[in-house]
């Protein structure tokens, strides 16, 4: 891949990533430093880099894995820092943010343990808003693998989210 074709892609799918990395990730800052990963790794492999049939695929793919490694990585940092507890009770209701914050966590956790191709069409449908047509051409299946995807990673986030969904009101 040549400079110029790098840039294109950049300018073409820039955007997408980004809308991405921000669902993922929860903040505009974090999906701007997933965003500068997945195109450096990119650059970094351009002169050896076998473009793939389907770069919408692939990027997503990617930007889906930066993303929750990003993710984990902060939660970490942030697990370490003392006044951790102080920023999620920052709003108004300190019950509320410290619940909504935990939730998030949780869900997010969650999504790490499921199956690739489930986590995958869960973020899709569920904070993308794709209909199945198209998370089945993204991920690359058929639509009622698709629906089939989506059904059995619900089930598996509510099995792994049961304690949290049965004290919280929805």
């Amino acid at each position: 891949m040549g400079d110029e074709q790098f840039h294109q892609l950049v300018a073409e799918y820039g955007g997408r990533v980004l809308a991405i990395a921000r669902r993922v990730c929860g903040s505009d800052d974090a999906a701007l430093d997933v965003h500068q990963e997945v195109f450096l790794a990119l650059w970094k492999r351009r002169r050896s880099f076998t473009a793939p049939v389907n770069w919408n695929a692939y990027l997503y793919r990617t930007t889906v894995r930066k993303a929750l490694e990003y993710v984990h990585k902060q939660r970490k940092e942030k697990m370490l820092d003392p006044e951790y507890e102080k920023t999620l009770s920052a709003g108004d209701d300190p019950d509320d943010s410290a619940r909504a914050a935990e939730l998030l966590g949780r869900l997010r956790e969650a999504l790490r343990k499921l199956p690739r191709h489930q986590a995958q069409v869960f973020i899709l449908a569920r904070l993308e808003g794709m209909d199945y047509p198209q998370i089945a051409k993204i991920v690359g299946c058929s639509e009622s693998t698709a629906r089939v995807h989506l059904h059995r990673a619900l089930r598996h986030l509510a099995h792994l989210m049961r304690d949290v969904l049965e004290r919280e009101p929805v």
